[in-house]
């Protein structure tokens, strides 16, 4: 099972397990698109019919560019709405039983105000993590480095919707020991510090070494550190360890003590 959570979320795996099972059998199909299904639990009323409209007007777009950036197609998805969240808030994230699985839960924003471009960002994370699995170029959706790409992609389609509901992990990454999870994969996707570390350096890559997100997907690697190396990365920087020169642009702007205060995980790019 993969879950994508907010850090304020009281979403827990029971209750996404449970939604997984209730839609088996009480979503009902909203709308088609030529690579998705859009189902809606009952109970969502008017503003659950407006995220499924909301949803179905960006999906497509949403998943074309997933196409570009990796090269392959993944079939079709099937996308459950639900609440995932105490406060139907949009802070429960979305859920799927495997990395390879393209039936989608996710969580919808109905308070303070209906939202849908919420449930479309949570979309693109997980399905990021389907076309992952599919390309098996080493990105591992439990895991940081995949992780990581499924949040800074989401960003990309839906930028800031992450960042408002507290989803972003740069500032526990760089407010902890700014451990090296870029020569080293953590075999987890719930550590907020590898997580940060991640994003980070993903968007680095994107926004400070204008390397294209098409390149740095297909790329691939066990490590960001691999990826890195994939995309010509001593060619940008000079530096044959790419921890060592985005560590360095960091601490420079980010002082080793000081809270950073970054509500974001993108503060690219730096002087």
């Amino acid at each position: 099972m993969n879950v994508f959570i907010s850090t304020k979320s009281g979403a827990d795996d029971t209750l996404l397990r449970a939604v997984g099972q209730l839609a088996t059998t009480n979503a009902t199909l909203s709308k088609m698109t030529p690579h998705f299904g859009i189902f809606a639990m009952p109970g969502l009323g008017a503003g659950g019919d407006q995220v499924v409209a909301g949803v179905q007007s960006v999906c497509e777009t949403d998943y074309n560019k997933l196409c570009q950036w990796f090269g392959i197609q993944v079939p079709h998805f099937n996308v459950t709405l639900a609440q995932l969240s105490k406060f139907v808030d949009g802070t429960g994230g979305a859920y799927h039983a495997s990395c390879a699985s393209t039936d989608l839960y996710c969580d919808v924003r109905l308070n303070p105000a209906v939202d849908p471009v919420v449930s479309a960002a949570l979309m693109v994370a997980e399905a990021v993590e389907a076309f992952e699995a599919k390309q098996g170029a080493g990105w591992a959706c439990g895991a940081s480095n995949g992780e990581g790409l499924s949040r800074v992609l989401s960003s990309e389609c839906h930028p800031g919707v992450l960042d408002a509901l507290g989803y972003p992990t740069a500032a526990a990454w760089l407010d902890d020991l700014r451990s090296d999870w870029v020569n080293v994969t953590n075999q987890t996707d719930r550590s907020p510090y590898s997580n940060g570390c991640a994003v980070l350096f993903l968007n680095w890559l994107n926004r400070q070494l204008k390397v294209g997100w098409d390149k740095i997907c297909q790329a691939g690697g066990s490590t960001l550190g691999e990826t890195y190396q994939r995309v010509g990365g001593p060619l940008l920087t000079g530096q044959k360890d790419a921890f060592v020169a985005f560590r360095a642009l960091l601490d420079l702007h980010f002082p080793v003590g000081t809270a950073c205060g970054l509500t974001t995980d993108n503060p690219f790019p730096l002087p």
